[in-house]
């Protein structure tokens, strides 16, 4: 069977929360939610490798923290990411909520995420009940805050609540940073979470355009970041670039130019 322009269907089930289809392309297995966008990718040939240009752009938090001990995951999908930290960051320990018990499934046994690895511990439930657990029950504190709770109708509702983001700044570390992938193209929706984000984070956040794609990824950090301080991080870039192949000088050029003026203004 045949979906999506030449892609070969290896997998299709449907339960209360959508429908779920991995499809073969090529050198790429892709994960879908029964629309053509597709929501992970995975290269047979480099199964670490960060295929999608957003899931490149959320490891944008390297350039600001890059050397994470602790990490939460919102939002499983294929596993892309985590299968990278997992890669890259052999002393990391990797949270991750996921809603769909089919999601995990399929992450496992189609995307080669490891779910025996000491180092990863996947949860099904809510991320927003999570999240609100850590912060009001436990003393638990994450580097990085990987947001990617989204199906085939858009970003999960109960993310993006004040409540979400206040719980968020609350179990972030002292140099954390939170990534979250949003729908630029959605205005109205995206100008209240970034609202809602700066309120929680004080202000401190920046964004970081998908190139060629209606994602925008939101940084919000614990910490002030100067117009200077991105403009340091070049000398540090390409070493990075060198090890994790996600185009980091780029991001970080973006991140520069997107940010410039608010940058300024708040360091006046």
């Amino acid at each position: 069977m045949r979906i999506y322009g030449d892609g070969t269907l290896v997998h299709q089930a449907q339960t209360d929360e959508g429908i779920i289809e991995v499809v073969d392309s090529g050198d790429s297995r892709s994960l879908h939610f029964g629309t053509f966008p597709r929501q992970s990718s995975m290269r047979f040939s480099d199964p670490t490798y960060l295929e999608l240009s957003y899931t490149q752009a959320m490891m944008g938090c390297l350039l600001l923290n890059p050397s994470p001990q602790r990490v939460l995951v919102i939002g499983l999908g294929g596993g892309s990411v985590v299968k990278f930290l997992l890669h890259h960051f052999p002393q990391c320990r990797i949270d991750v909520v996921e809603y769909r018990r089919d999601v995990i499934e399929v992450a496992a046994r189609y995307f080669d995420v490891p779910l025996t690895d000491p180092r990863l511990n996947i949860m099904q439930g809510d991320g927003y009940l999570h999240v609100s657990q850590l912060f009001y029950e436990t003393d638990l504190s994450y580097d990085l805050l990987l947001v990617d709770a989204y199906d085939h109708n858009g970003m999960a509702a109960s993310v993006g609540v004040q409540a979400f983001f206040d719980a968020c700044a609350g179990i972030m570390s002292s140099d954390g940073v939170m990534s979250i992938n949003l729908w630029g193209s959605d205005r109205s929706t995206f100008n209240t979470t970034m609202q809602r984000i700066n309120q929680s984070f004080a202000g401190r956040s920046m964004l970081l355009p998908v190139e060629n794609k209606g994602n925008v990824i939101a940084l919000a950090t614990q910490f002030e970041v100067s117009h200077r301080d991105l403009k340091l991080l070049r000398g540090k870039v390409d070493e990075q670039e060198m090890r994790y192949r996600i185009n980091l000088p780029k991001a970080l050029q973006n991140l520069i130019r997107q940010n410039r003026n608010f940058i300024s203004r708040l360091f006046a």
